[in-house]
């Protein structure tokens, strides 16, 4: 998965059900489980605001982590 500005605008777009969802899909995909992370509405509106301002070095930064985060899950 890569986010890029064009996924970022579709992310914002979600309203915060869809978000929540989106957010749980990508913890289970790398393993991690969703129950673990304590979304509330109030988590969805912080996370909404950190992805309203990345940058497209946020973005590849947020790309890394998760690439590395997948390729280590694997190796276990």
């Amino acid at each position: 998965m890569q986010i890029d500005a064009n996924m970022l605008n579709r992310l914002l777009a979600m309203n915060d059900e869809q978000l929540s969802a989106f957010i749980r899909g990508v913890a289970a995909e790398a393993g991690i489980d969703p129950a673990a992370l304590g979304l509330d509405p109030n988590h969805v509106a912080q996370i909404r605001a950190a992805l309203g301002g990345a940058t497209e070095q946020d973005l590849k930064q947020l790309n890394d982590v998760y690439e590395t985060y997948r390729k280590n899950r694997r190796k276990h």
